[in-house]
């Protein structure tokens, strides 16, 4: 069976700290001799990206040398972004590299199900309803199959008391497809792919969280196996907690930046179902994790030579002999253990031999047709010739039989033609709609993380007479003054991308509205006319515009005006693009996730906003006073519907002119985030007393930067209301929050996406006054979204409503009841009270 190595230097390794390729000491190479000499894997599952026990992962993988991977069921789709905003499926795609920068770090793999975050969810029916159970059983058993990990772990108890729906369904799934994976009646269809496989046992990954004094109950107890991931690794420098600490870093879109912990950290596992270990044996009691796994006591003994004779000043002095070993795997029966260990085998022959290679591009993006050149640069680090067999791309032989000596630098450019039918590189689960499971049918694609590379470079060597092929995927490189060398993944995308400057258009009676169109040039030369395709009841000024550019990656802003051409219906906003000697097309958009900590992404989608007509009565209120809030573009949805919104620095609030704002927000989390809010809560209380209206939205109750916020003492609690459709009950049908200037019916609650609110108040002043209350089903009334405290003058209000979701997703009820808010002063001053 021929192996292809996915080559550590570039595209799997450069999520371990964003851009960089990753070197590797000979300490850590003995490390992973270490590694490869073992066998037994285990399968962590939980629900989410942050949920996975990076301390129990590093310390199997690392000091048991286990294979050790982590089923996350979802991508993370429906959380917040503490960096940035990214929203929905680029939440997913941030979060999936995060996750992969975590694997890097801890030494585990990463796989995922087809399931898609909603969001919060209160019960684990309600989560197996959206996402659909055997679905998910299928998508897990597929994994169980392909990874057959001797142990499975879950991270939450099968109850309630996982705090969280899609937790408590991670754990009810596992327990599920524990026994059916070994069932060869259970999803046939998989059974071309991978066979049944029986999984040795399953526990949880208890912790005081669900078992109070754990420790004193597990202490004599043969259900519980006593894990200190506190022990330090000499090898690597750190502990496994403290390895765990920087892999749980990575979750920065999330805040889960962790510190180091030192000494005794103990993790408990507790025993669910099949064969129970001993508790002194450990969790691989009864599992052979040495070379009788595959009947092969000749490889292990060669093995155990390597490592004792292995020279840490020169661990290319081991080659020869890892050859042999590899030479004598291959005389083995195949099995998916064998072939599995011949790859790790392989890979760990490139670090010892310090062989590196990269292919090169000139650009970051191509399209479809197009031709480049790109250079391929190859060196390697052993004492004896490495023959450079052939580099292979598409099938087509670019180079072949070259010898390279020891630090010699191969260096050669090469040409490329892309197809004129070329698969864009967008992540795959995003390539056909969905709703609550990816469509994902391939099963060469099923659980991966990640697409493959764009282009992928076969270079086929021979050293010491062994033969091995490793896959170089194209990649653009450039030389940062300041991050030094930095990487990005070669990208098919679209000839032409256009962008809205907003992902969605909201009209407010017979208005007229600009909007702008980006569109981005992705090719030498691009030339048609652009038009906007719209419901009825509207007209675009122009009609069409042309588009004409003769440089790669020049975008042009193109302005259109819309309104109103009679009874004007919500819908969507389509760009049509009509190329020379080409039928009109729905064109397609580009987005760009780069963050440093991982490899830049995109996301190409169709160039499609919606459109909402708003009757929506602003009252007094015109300019606003904003000081936003991580990942937070409230703000830029207000503007757009035609308030005059400033961002407002900490200089600007401590001047002391803040009368002239009708209304100032502080964005989501800014508590949590901004530490001079501590200081300039007097000064906005101030703003309050003279009349002013201090809109506070959600913060989440841990982390909380300053010790009051308004003028009056509450509680942000953890309620929540998941329930998109939940009935808003209005506990004061008369405040002017209700009805000045739009006076809001149910008819406003409706169409709301995702969710309700978050973080609502708990205990709170007697000043405070509760507006609206919710709940989900079977759930009390929860009346802390929304709570109102006239301070001398003015108002504050803190809220939960999620309204960082509502007016980008163009929800009309949003809108008119945020205006009403920010209107409360005027309010009162008009009588309206």
């Amino acid at each position: 069976m021929r192996i292809l190595i996915s080559l550590f230097i570039l595209f799997a390794s450069l999520s371990a700290n964003g851009q960089f390729p990753k070197t590797y000491t000979s300490s850590e190479i003995f490390h992973d001799l270490l590694k490869a000499n073992r066998f037994g894997n285990i399968l962590y599952v939980a629900a989410h990206p942050d949920d996975e026990n990076t301390r129990l992962i590093a310390y199997f993988e690392n000091n048991l040398k286990a294979r050790t991977a982590y089923l996350s069921l979802t991508r993370g789709d429906g959380g917040q972004n503490l960096i940035g905003t990214e929203t929905g499926a680029a939440t997913g795609v941030l979060r999936t590299q995060e996750l992969l920068g975590a694997r890097a770090i801890d030494g585990g793999e990463q796989f995922f199900s087809r399931a898609v975050d909603f969001g919060y969810s209160k019960s684990s029916v309600e989560t197996l309803e959206k996402w659909g159970k055997d679905a998910l059983l299928h998508d897990m058993v597929w994994v169980i199959r392909k990874f057959q990990p001797d142990v499975l772990i879950t991270r939450f108890p099968p109850s309630n008391s996982a705090g969280h729906g899609h937790h408590e369904a991670s754990a009810l799934l596992a327990e599920e497809a524990f026994d059916l994976a070994g069932n060869p009646d259970a999803f046939p269809k998989q059974l071309v792919f991978v066979q049944p496989w029986k999984v040795k046992r399953l526990y949880f990954n208890a912790s005081s969280w669900w078992i109070e004094n754990i420790a004193e109950k597990a202490k004599n107890s043969d259900d519980f196996i006593l894990i200190n991931v506190g022990e330090y690794n000499s090898l690597l420098g750190e502990s496994y907690a403290q390895m765990a600490a920087r892999s749980r870093s990575e979750h920065k879109s999330q805040g889960f930046g962790s510190d180091f912990s030192y000494g005794l950290n103990i993790e408990y596992l507790e025993f669910v179902k099949g064969e129970k270990a001993n508790r002194d044996a450990g969790i691989f009691d009864g599992v052979e994790t040495g070379w009788a796994r595959i009947n092969s006591p000749k490889v292990g003994k060669m093995m155990e030579e390597i490592i004792s004779g292995f020279n840490h000043s020169a661990p290319q002095a081991s080659v020869p002999a890892l050859i042999s070993v590899l030479q004598n795997l291959r005389k083995l029966p195949a099995s998916s253990l064998r072939e599995s260990k011949i790859t790790e085998l392989e890979v760990l022959v490139i670090k010892m031999a310090g062989i590196k290679a990269e292919a090169l591009a000139s650009e970051k993006c191509y399209t479809p047709g197009e031709k480049t050149n790109f250079r391929v640069n190859i060196i390697q680090n052993t004492d004896d010739v490495l023959m450079l067999k052939a580099i292979t791309s598409r099938e087509t032989n670019l180079k072949a039989h070259t010898e390279l000596k020891k630090n010699e630098l191969f260096s050669e450019e090469f040409g490329l033609t892309f197809n004129t039918n070329e698969p864009l590189s967008n992540p795959y689960w995003l390539n056909k709609p969905y709703e609550g499971l990816y469509d994902v049918t391939d099963y060469n694609l099923l659980s991966t993380p990640q697409n493959k590379p764009s282009v992928e470079l076969e270079i086929a060597i021979e050293l010491y007479g062994y033969s091995l092929t490793m896959v170089a995927p194209l990649m653009y490189k450039i030389v940062d003054p300041v991050k030094a060398v930095r990487y990005w993944p070669v990208r098919v995308i679209p000839k032409v991308t256009f962008n809205f400057s907003e992902s969605s258009v909201v009209m407010t009676g017979n208005t007229t509205k600009s909007i702008s169109v980006l569109a981005q040039n992705n090719n030498e030369s691009t030339e048609g006319s652009i038009r906007l395709q719209l419901p009825l009841g509207w007209k675009s000024t122009p009609e069409s515009v042309q588009f004409k550019s003769s440089k790669r990656g020049e975008v042009q802003r193109i302005e259109f005006l819309i309104e109103s051409a009679g009874k004007a219906q919500d819908g969507n906003v389509e760009i049509l693009f009509v190329s020379t000697n080409s039928q009109p097309f729905s064109a397609m958009g580009l987005q760009e996730i780069e963050y440093d900590h991982i490899p830049a992404q995109i996301i190409i989608t169709p160039a499609t906003i919606p459109i909402r007509n708003i009757q929506l009565a602003m009252g007094g209120v015109k300019r606003v006073g904003y000081i936003e809030g991580p990942g937070d573009d409230v703000a830029k949805y207000l503007q757009a519907a035609g308030y005059f919104v400033e961002v407002l620095t900490p200089e600007m609030v401590q001047k002391g002119d803040l009368g002239r704002y009708d209304a100032i927000l502080t964005g989501i989390r800014a508590f949590n985030t901004r530490p001079e809010l501590s200081y300039l809560n007097k000064l906005l209380n101030e703003y309050v007393a003279q009349g002013g209206t201090w809109i506070v939205q959600y913060n989440t109750s841990r982390g909380i930067k300053s010790d009051t916020i308004g003028p009056y003492s509450f509680e942000i609690g953890r309620e929540r209301v998941t329930d998109e459709y939940s009935t808003a009950h209005f506990i004061n049908p008369g405040h002017p929050v209700l009805n000045v200037p739009n006076k809001l019916s149910a008819k406003d609650f409706e169409g709301w996406v995702q969710e309700r609110g978050l973080y609502f108040a708990g205990t709170k002043d007697p000043k405070f006054e509760s507006i609206i209350s919710w709940n989900d089903p079977g759930e009390p009334p929860r009346d802390g979204a929304l709570i109102v405290a006239p301070y001398e003058n003015g108002y504050f209000v803190y809220t939960g409503i999620s309204f960082f979701r509502q007016l980008p997703a163009g929800v009309p009820g949003a809108y008119r009841l945020l205006a009403n808010i920010m209107n409360l002063s005027h309010s009162a001053s008009s009588g309206n009270e």
